[in-house]
């Protein structure tokens, strides 16, 4: 006599079936709170510069600011940028780096330049920011780039104000 038992193992196949839905979900679940969070902190960042950006482009508060007397650090005076100013905002931020970001009411490290050079007192200034960086010593995952138009030394030039969390 040849019995043969036919049955299914479906039992098995319901395990292997509810693992891969699980490793799915957590996966998904895993790289939705990731990516969030880092495109919330670009956001941040980007919005922050655009701030900062708009305040350095502006004329300051006071009108006629100076290292003493400065609530905004504007550079602009009749819709240009005022050499005095850029200058004072460098030596500040030379000086007193955390001042200026208190200034900006920002917690975050920056970088501001031009696309043309910058001369304070007749020196060739490339950046103005946080002491002893360049725009390749930024080392953080998320960098807001804002880019803005004004005039210097009569010339169209681009103004560029990079913002970063070290």
């Amino acid at each position: 006599m040849n019995l043969r038992k036919k049955s299914q193992a479906w039992g098995i196949d319901l395990i292997i079936a509810v693992i891969i839905f699980t490793a799915g979900i957590t996966f998904f679940y895993l790289y939705s709170v990731n990516s969030s969070g880092s495109e919330d902190k670009f956001e941040t960042l980007t919005n922050e510069g655009k701030l900062v950006s708009s305040i350095i482009l502006s004329e300051g508060e006071p009108i006629d600011w100076n290292t003493g007397n400065v609530r905004k650090l504007g550079i602009l005076s009749n819709s240009e940028i005022n050499e005095t100013k850029l200058e004072m905002f460098y030596d500040i931020a030379t000086s007193d780096y955390g001042r200026t970001k208190m200034l900006f009411n920002i917690k975050y490290d920056y970088l501001f330049f031009l696309s043309e050079n910058m001369t304070i007192n007749s020196d060739l200034v490339h950046v103005i920011g946080k002491p002893g960086y360049t725009i390749g010593d930024i080392d953080s995952e998320d960098v807001a780039k804002i880019s803005r138009f004004t005039i210097y030394k009569k010339k169209p030039v681009t103004a560029y104000l990079y913002l970063w969390e070290n």
